[in-house]
């Protein structure tokens, strides 16, 4: 007991066990808050990214699209690519924007059903630079014999 008649262990362990859990609280609330800015990126078609003039200014983004056909390049066995993507849907011809990507692509990147989220930034140069290439998946699988005999058939 102390002069006042308290038992003094008892609030001490009390005292470092609230600065204990409010140091864990606070660590964890940064933790959330710091996981946040890069999982909030959205990400912006090829027409809205073309309208936009705000964002082509270099901050990183995201911009999805489909690969524009025989727009793919490589010079040898460089890791460096450029290409073109377009809207997904393509209601919107002609609108087409340039972009780099220096990587291992991954594999369904040559899919025509894929649609593709470049991250990265605009250039001076007009050219999307690609940090990383997300592809979305095609929501239904269509069998390569399929679609050519489709093709082949109309109906």
């Amino acid at each position: 007991m102390d002069e006042f008649g308290d038992e003094a262990p008892a609030r001490s362990n009390r005292t470092r066990f609230l600065v204990l859990s409010a140091v864990i609280v606070l660590a964890l609330g940064y933790m959330i808050y710091a996981a946040f800015p890069g999982n909030a990126l959205y990400f912006l078609t090829v027409s809205e990214f073309n309208e936009r003039s705000e964002v082509q200014d270099g901050r990183l983004l995201r911009v999805s699209g489909k690969l524009v056909e025989g727009t793919f390049g490589r010079e040898g066995n460089s890791l460096a690519s450029q290409f073109q993507i377009t809207d997904k849907d393509g209601d919107t011809l002609g609108v087409t924007l340039m972009a780099s990507f220096t990587g291992v692509l991954p594999d369904l990147f040559f899919n025509p059903h894929s649609e593709l989220i470049l991250e990265g930034s605009y250039g001076g140069n007009e050219v999307f630079h690609a940090d990383a290439i997300l592809v979305k998946c095609p929501s239904k699988y269509v069998d390569l014999e399929d679609e050519l005999n489709s093709a082949q058939n109309p109906i």
